[in-house]
């Protein structure tokens, strides 16, 4: 009980909110750079389906243990799964979120226009039916709730 009386006395109430603004930003920035701008691209790696050529190398250096390759087969298949797990977590993460969270990012991250670009925050605020103000904190939130529970995920599996 003493240290957080003293901790209390380290630090402002403006240097604590900052502090805390920091982590949420953190965690936001997290949800977004490692997860979410990288689900396509993970997702084309999911459903991708490589033949590897069949070419027969012939070497003079020893295949020794210490050596050991995979086929490219192989590599493929485990790139396949790693990207299935990756999106399985992903998915699982957003379905913890409330109602609105998922619609929400559903509809800014998880969804392209025609073009290839991402719906603008205008477009997607009327069709969850709440105002510009709610959707930012809306958005703010999810983001954040998002970010921590991928980063545990991130830090205990190391998906990069």
């Amino acid at each position: 009980m003493q240290f957080s009386t003293d901790v209390e006395h380290m630090f402002t109430q403006e240097e604590i909110e900052e502090i805390l603004k920091d982590e949420q930003n953190f965690y936001i920035e997290h949800a977004e750079k490692n997860w979410l701008n990288r689900y396509f691209k993970i997702k084309a790696m999911a459903n991708e389906t490589k033949v590897p050529s069949i070419i027969s190398s012939i070497s003079d250096m020893p295949q020794g243990s210490s050596n050991f390759k995979k086929s490219k087969t192989e590599m493929y298949a485990l790139k396949t799964i790693q990207a299935s797990e990756w999106l399985e977590i992903l998915h699982s993460t957003i379905d913890s979120l409330s109602p609105i969270e998922q619609k929400l990012i559903e509809l800014k991250y998880l969804r392209r226009r025609n073009d290839g670009s991402r719906y603008s925050d205008e477009v997607i605020y009327p069709q969850l039916f709440v105002g510009k103000t709610r959707y930012y904190e809306i958005k703010k939130e999810a983001l954040e709730i998002l970010g921590r529970h991928l980063y545990g995920v991130f830090a205990e599996r190391g998906f990069s």
